[in-house]
């Protein structure tokens, strides 16, 4: 696969206290190509896509999801890599 013209997409769990999720939701809206798919507030559970034209930048954005101020864990639940016909402009 030439990985200069490939897409990551990956599935999260993210877990975290239930006071912190509108703070958390806001700092993963501000990652490029993150939706947030479902949450229960009151558990402080969310399902989480993020999207990357590289594994690299991928892996640094569930770090920094780790990182923020309320989020208690992360899990990987789905990683995808696909080829595609032009280069991303994150890879460009």
């Amino acid at each position: 696969m030439n990985h200069e013209h490939s897409w990551h997409v990956c599935g999260l769990v993210i877990q975290a206290r239930p006071a912190s999720i509108p703070a958390v939701k806001s700092a993963l809206l501000a990652f490029d190509d993150c939706d947030i798919a479902a949450e229960d507030a009151a558990r402080g559970t969310l399902a989480v896509t993020l999207g990357a034209a590289d594994s690299a930048a991928l892996l640094r954005n569930i770090e920094e999801s780790r990182n923020i101020a309320g989020v208690l864990a992360v899990s990987l639940v789905y990683h995808q890599q696909d080829e595609i016909e032009e280069p991303c402009k994150e890879a460009s």
